[in-house]
């Protein structure tokens, strides 16, 4: 039984407890004895838990004592004696017993003791990694964005219960509510993280309400309730949010942080109610997209691809100049969820340390489509700019038009003038493209069909 700690008996030996620590030597529990409180305060030191036999109530307020060197406290009493079991617990034992004691019980609990300070340890130092690294990888670069971003979390103290937290999609919304944690109410204090489209969610709603569980124990006792996508949620769902996190009393340590997702594809977004993003009670942060911190990029890439081996076991992976400014020259629509997933791709395909641009190029099609749309944004932006000026016009349908005539008239002539091989090409009904032919006279004459075979 290495590693347990030695045990401390103080007070009166009867033959039968005599007995039990003979029995607790010879389980291997390093075992020292004191008759007397002041022959206890020299052994204390070498030991880790106390068990402590109280010959009357007097006795009973040197089990604080003892609490308040870190050592945790047991009682032995005599039968006679049980009506002083209450009053230990309540000054602090962590376990009460009664003559005669089998060495094994005594042992459960020097255990358990032992492996709770094991645990407590392990505790605060993964509390120390992870105050060193929330919120690490979005807080990566010197971009003016970045910078802001840091100020923001920095400004976040106690005085701000609600955090309205905003961003695009794919953006690290938990590293940057992981970073505000740290900073107000602190690792000393959980951190629950839900998704909106959670089906639990409803449920953890309705204990925060009641006060009760561990969403109702942060409301009461202080940490983080960390909503994502909560503008998904609907509207009855956000009421009760503001009213169960920010309606009524909480502790001055509770903090709520309310996600919002804007997805660049949506010309309409959902939103949410305003006793949830009014400014007067939270505290708006921005987290800025990948397109305006194009300069922390390379050192984003970096710390990603050293996740990824400290992960997965993998060897150190390094982009190649030109892998860096294709990333650099990427929109990167997704941001941080989007990066992440274009490295991982490109480790798969590199076959050794280094990562060159074929391993990284996007998807040729994808690659074509953004040149395309740029290249016709680059067109129309000048003529949209003037259409404000004038009257009404047909310019959508003219524009349109412009495009597909020849569009179809470049496919009709790759597929040898089969109409069907056109559609396919175009991924359209083949009426729809005979239609579409005809309407913008494209349509060959009867009598230039070609000879009909025999």
């Amino acid at each position: 039984m290495a590693g347990l700690s030695g045990l401390l008996f103080v007070g009166a030996l009867s033959p039968g407890r005599r007995h039990m620590l003979d029995g607790l030597e010879e389980l291997g529990v390093r075992v020292e004895a004191a008759a007397e409180p002041g022959r206890a305060w020299e052994c204390v030191e070498r030991c880790g838990v106390v068990l402590l036999a109280p010959g009357s109530p007097a006795d009973i307020p040197l089990i604080p004592r003892f609490e308040e060197q870190g050592k945790p406290v047991g009682m032995v009493l005599r039968a006679g004696d049980k009506g002083l079991a209450p009053h230990g617990l309540k000054a602090g034992a962590r376990s009460v017993f009664v003559d005669e004691v089998h060495p094994e019980e005594v042992l459960g609990f020097v255990r358990s003791v032992t492996e709770e300070g094991l645990l407590r340890r392990e505790v605060r130092w993964l509390r120390a990694e992870v105050r060193q690294q929330a919120g690490a990888g979005i807080l990566i670069g010197g971009s003016a964005p970045s910078e802001r971003l840091r100020r923001s979390i920095r400004e976040a103290g106690p005085r701000h219960r609600a955090i309205l937290l905003r961003g695009e999609k794919g953006a690290s919304f938990a590293a940057v509510g992981r970073a505000l944690h740290a900073r107000h109410p602190g690792q000393r204090h959980p951190l629950i993280q839900f998704q909106a489209r959670q089906p639990a969610f409803e449920k953890a709603l309705a204990r925060l309400e009641k006060g009760k569980g561990s969403e109702g124990e942060i409301l009461e006792l202080g940490g983080t309730l960390l909503v994502e996508e909560a503008q998904l949620l609907p509207r009855e769902l956000q009421v009760r949010l503001a009213a169960a996190a920010l309606g009524g009393p909480a502790c001055p340590e509770f903090r709520l942080i309310v996600c919002e997702t804007i997805d660049p594809e949506r010309l309409i977004q959902d939103s949410l109610i305003p006793s949830l993003c009014d400014e007067a009670r939270c505290l708006p942060v921005r987290i800025p997209t990948l397109r305006e911190r194009r300069k922390d990029l390379p050192e984003l890439a970096e710390a990603v691809l050293r996740d990824f081996a400290e992960r997965f076991g993998l060897g150190p992976h390094v982009l190649t100049p030109g892998a860096v400014e294709a990333i650099q020259e990427r929109p990167w629509w997704g941001n941080e969820s989007e990066l992440e997933m274009s490295l991982c791709r490109a480790v798969l395909l590199s076959g050794g340390p280094a990562i060159s641009v074929d391993a990284f190029a996007p998807d040729p099609s994808a690659r074509r489509r953004g040149e395309m749309e740029e290249f016709f944004r680059e067109r129309l932006a000048p003529i949209v700019g003037v259409l404000g000026k004038g009257g009404g016009s047909d310019f959508y349908e003219h524009t349109i038009r412009s495009v597909e005539k020849p569009l179809l008239e470049l496919v009709l002539r790759e597929s040898g003038g089969n109409q069907l091989k056109a559609a396919q090409l175009l991924g359209m009904n083949r009426n729809t493209l005979h239609r579409k032919l005809q309407e913008l006279n494209l349509t060959p004459p009867a009598g230039r069909r070609g000879p009909r075979r025999k």
